[in-house]
């Protein structure tokens, strides 16, 4: 019996017309359907489903976002078994795992109902509005530019447009730009492979898990999600001319030579800001922190794709 959760609204409807498309594969094998609702999110359902401590195949259909909340609501990782098919915006957990684009072909690989593959899985400690926040991510967190881009981007009222002709990822570029031009650039703190360091004009702080973040930006080229490390990129002390030209480079993973930008290898981070940014993980935005802790937590996600 596999699992379906899916949130009939995602993706401007796209996410259930999906489902629509690859149900009879799913019948085929015997499926039970969840849809979230206000009451009853993506995250709760997963929880309810996969604390029972026996073996669940559980099936996400969905955005990054989606894919987010259902790890976020996984209480057994060791029973869970872990199906996803994309449908959002960026997509960049499909471009980086290198799904199979025929939406078909995708779910009857899951149907098999077997572990193809081990993903690890990012945990962000933040203290946001004078409460402390534990997050779990399967993309990227990060302070700054990119967190700042991702809070533009759940207020755009372009979004749902560009959605809907299937130029969402326009959004990201188009705030993007809004941002590099309008932020502010703070000191911050970063402590990670015993080292600490002072990036006194730091324009962003990328943790990764993948190599893609923002619908396509290969922030953090060699990132591997199966080797037990967060890759990070950071941006200091570049004009926003610099940092603008920068990011088409980003976008192919030829950036990481230029002036101003510096990367690291490790399985925890600390970062800590002068002044209160905005954090996200996985583009769900949480708010502004002086303070963020990424790491590799010790659970796997058993992936059937």
């Amino acid at each position: 019996m596999f699992h379906i959760v899916v949130n009939p609204t995602g993706a401007s409807g796209k996410a259930w017309k999906q489902w629509e498309l690859v149900e009879p594969v799913f019948a085929e094998v015997g499926y039970k359907l969840y849809r979230s609702t206000r009451k009853q999110g993506i995250e709760e359902i997963c929880r309810k489903l996969t604390e029972r401590g026996k073996l669940t195949k559980l099936v996400v259909i969905g955005g990054d976002g989606t894919f987010n909340e259902a790890v976020n609501g996984i209480a057994d990782f060791e029973n869970t078994y872990f199906g996803f098919i994309p449908c959002g915006t960026g997509n960049d957990l499909e471009r980086d795992m290198e799904l199979d684009s025929d939406r078909i072909k995708l779910a009857e690989k899951i149907t098999e109902g077997v572990v193809r593959r081990v993903s690890d899985i990012g945990e962000l400690t933040a203290e946001v509005y004078g409460r402390t926040i534990v997050r779990r991510f399967n993309i990227s967190s990060d302070i700054g530019f990119g967190a700042a881009t991702c809070a533009h981007v759940s207020q755009s009222k372009l979004k749902p447009i560009l959605n809907r002709i299937g130029l969402g990822r326009l959004t990201y570029l188009i705030e993007a730009i809004k941002v590099c031009f309008t932020s502010k650039q703070p000191s911050v703190r970063i402590t990670c492979n015993g080292r600490t360091r002072i990036y006194k004009r730091c324009l962003c702080a990328i943790a990764m898990n993948h190599r893609c973040e923002g619908g396509g930006f290969k922030f953090c080229p060699d990132a591997d999600f199966q080797d037990r490390k967060l890759d990070v990129c950071i941006g200091n002390d570049m004009s926003r001319i610099a940092f603008l030209k920068m990011l088409p480079l980003a976008y192919m993973g030829k950036h990481l030579k230029l002036k101003g930008v510096y990367s690291e290898r490790t399985d925890s981070i600390l970062m800590e800001c002068d002044e209160p940014q905005w954090v996200h993980t996985d583009g769900e935005v949480h708010g502004k922190t002086r303070r963020a802790q990424m790491r590799i937590i010790p659970e796997k996600l058993k992936l059937m794709v």
